[in-house]
């Protein structure tokens, strides 16, 4: 069974790391194999997993009621919207059914991870000096997120520092670029949610105490909506490519720690 503190750190690391570009499979990865720190069963996933997905509709709640009520209404600009973030979608959906297994078994050691992490580093790093002015509002632009999107299958890849980076070099503002990967976060987070209860209804509940599965709920929840708004006031400044440091820094420790 956990304890309460390796369940609010897993939480923390999970809130955070879900949504700052760092790769959450790259810190969960070094964080057990250098902290010993195990993950609970499948039923504290579950509960992490929907604390972060909380907090991104958290955030976002009025731009996704504006969404929802303009696609039932036939406003044409958010089926326009819902319809970039489906076909934005399909690249992860298509590697994930096909793929993420075999890349996770391939790319799952901590020397490996940490490689990814250099490599999402000089991705962030690039998107020094790109100032767009535009929302996702292309067919080409959506498409090229997607499949940044479905790279990031690969642990140590960043979720969110490559398809924000894509939409800069696609020439989209910033926090617009952050807000479109926001939003096509919700259905994979979900589905990832979902998976795991699959799991949960095979295998029967775990052993985790309530209480224990509220604190990781929770220290993901706040975390999670710490993080997505911290990225956006550092999106505002233009500042992405900060994050490049701290990619570095992590991802040569465990080089050096897992050579």
């Amino acid at each position: 069974m956990m304890t309460y503190l390796e369940a609010a750190l897993l939480g923390i690391v999970q809130g955070l790391t879900e949504f700052l570009p760092v790769s959450s499979s790259g810190h969960l990865a070094l964080g057990h194999a250098m902290l010993g720190i195990k993950t609970g069963d499948v039923t504290f996933e579950v509960i992490v997993h929907f604390g972060t997905l909380m907090a991104v509709v958290t955030v976002f709640r009025r731009r996704i009621w504006k969404l929802v009520y303009g696609f039932f209404g036939r406003d044409p600009r958010a089926l326009k919207t819902v319809g970039l973030l489906v076909l934005a979608s399909l690249p992860a959906v298509i590697a994930g059914l096909t793929l993420e297994g075999r890349l996770t078994e391939i790319f799952a050691s901590p020397f490996t991870v940490s490689v990814m992490l250099i490599v999402t580093g000089f991705v962030l790093f690039s998107t020094r000096n790109r100032l767009g002015e535009r929302p996702v509002e292309t067919v080409l632009s959506s498409l090229a997120i997607g499949i940044a999107q479905a790279a990031a299958i690969v642990p140590g890849i960043s979720r969110s520092g490559m398809t924000i980076a894509t939409g800069l070099w696609c020439k989209v503002e910033a926090q617009e670029a952050a807000m479109f990967s926001f939003l096509l976060a919700i259905p994979i987070i979900a589905g990832a949610t979902a998976l795991k209860v699959g799991g949960l209804v095979t295998i029967g509940p775990g052993t985790e105490s309530w209480s224990v599965l509220l604190v990781g709920a929770v220290t993901a929840y706040v975390s999670g909506v710490f993080s997505v708004r911290w990225l956006l006031s550092i999106l505002g400044r233009g500042k992405l490519s900060l994050f490049a440091y701290y990619c570095w820094a992590v991802g040569l420790i465990g080089v050096v720690s897992y050579w």
